[in-house]
């Protein structure tokens, strides 16, 4: 059984690929099981404190999640200018701060045509334990990826079957059935030994052991493509 939550889009979304490089930054078509857990850690934060913090991180990297994007996605490609740090500065420049220079970005912004559907796994142990708690806080999601890439909260659904429907990410490892085709596309997960300490940016914890690689099977097919965008359509 799954507790699917659905969003709409408000505006264009984007999120950078984990190993996108700074200049050059091509975006999921959905956000990733990553990008969701950490959305529901910062709410978490913000509405209940730290308090029981590790507990609510431990609940989430036990939970799978898969997502169904929109039936089509446009991603625009895009030329910015940013502003990055210049690392051949002289020291008495990076000193003062004007260690800083303008350059020219590659960014990717994805139309989403409908609704995105995100199912958790209901049958992890913990799960009634905090199920009030996640609906509580998927409610108050403004915003999954880059800040700006706003959606609203349509409503919830039960999946009553051991089984998602054909339309959801699925993993791409001994048990994926072949005969399901689609985009191949690495997006990260929440590790094993994931705490809250190694997710906290202010905290002088390494972050080395944090996200876990999964290979994913996006539904999609490629429909059109040219200089300034790639249309995609999700099959089924």
């Amino acid at each position: 059984m799954y507790l699917m939550a659905k969003y709409i889009p408000v505006t264009l979304f984007s999120l950078r690929e984990s190993d996108a490089t700074n200049v050059v930054a091509s975006t999921y078509l959905h956000p990733s099981p990553f990008c969701i857990k950490m959305t529901l850690v910062s709410l978490y934060l913000q509405v209940y404190g730290k308090n029981e913090i590790e507990d609510w991180v431990s609940f989430l990297k036990e939970v799978p999640v898969y997502i169904k994007g929109s039936e089509e996605v446009i991603v625009n490609n895009t030329m910015t200018k940013i502003r990055k740090f210049n690392d051949k500065a002289d020291k008495a420049d990076k000193e003062a701060g004007i260690n800083i220079n303008s350059t020219v970005s590659y960014r990717e912004f994805a139309y989403l045509s409908d609704s995105i559907e995100i199912a958790f796994d209901k049958s992890i142990e913990n799960f009634n334990k905090y199920e009030k708690e996640l609906k509580y806080l998927l409610l108050h999601v403004k915003y999954f990826g880059n800040r700006g890439s706003f959606f609203q909260w349509k409503e919830f659904n039960l999946i009553d079957s051991e089984q998602l429907p054909f339309g959801y990410t699925c993993k791409f490892d001994n048990s994926f059935d072949v005969g399901r085709l689609g985009l191949l596309k690495r997006m990260d997960d929440f590790d094993e030994g994931v705490t809250f300490e190694a997710l906290n940016i202010y905290s002088d914890t390494k972050k080395s052991h944090n996200r876990l690689q999964n290979i994913f099977v996006l539904p999609y097919e490629k429909q059109y493509s040219s200089r300034s965008y790639t249309c995609y359509r999700r099959r089924g």
